[in-house]
């Protein structure tokens, strides 16, 4: 599953890290991107199961977070897609994706257009092009030179 995670925190931080963890298992520690709002935020894929969460200030002073699950910052572990779910209710539909795929896919057919004009005008200075008024012209014979 696709889990994106954001914290802000209250201290001054060098950098912030969210450690994931599993009964059982070895601890995950993902470093987390600094955002322009001041947040922290990233967005990693995990297998399906209610980690812990502890968000982590490295810096001095250094700061940790209470633990939490992910049930309790909002995820659905019971959705069958693969994004299932964000901290925050602002998700992007699957109708938003679809047009922004639709804007991929134009982008690049539109690269593709420009390339092959720029590319393909080299050659037009060889092409010399005629009117068609229904005459043809013999073709002409190459002298042979002795």
């Amino acid at each position: 599953m696709i889990v994106e995670l954001h914290v802000e925190v209250g201290v001054s931080a060098d950098s912030v890290v969210v450690h994931l963890a599993l009964p059982d298992e070895d601890t995950v520690t993902i470093p987390m991107v600094p955002r322009d709002d001041g947040t922290y935020g990233v967005t990693t894929e995990v297998k399906p199961a209610d980690y812990q969460v502890v968000f982590e200030a490295l810096g001095d002073p250094g700061a940790q977070s209470d633990p939490v699950s992910l049930t309790e910052l909002g995820v659905d572990l019971t959705a069958d897609s693969d994004s299932a779910g964000t901290t925050e209710s602002e998700g992007q539909s699957s109708g938003t994706q679809r047009w922004l795929w639709l804007g991929v896919a134009l982008g690049a057919a539109s690269l593709s257009v420009l390339a092959f004009w720029v590319l393909g005008g080299r050659d037009e200075a060889d092409v010399v092009v005629e009117p068609d008024d229904g005459v043809r012209p013999e073709p002409e014979e190459e002298s042979a030179v002795t």
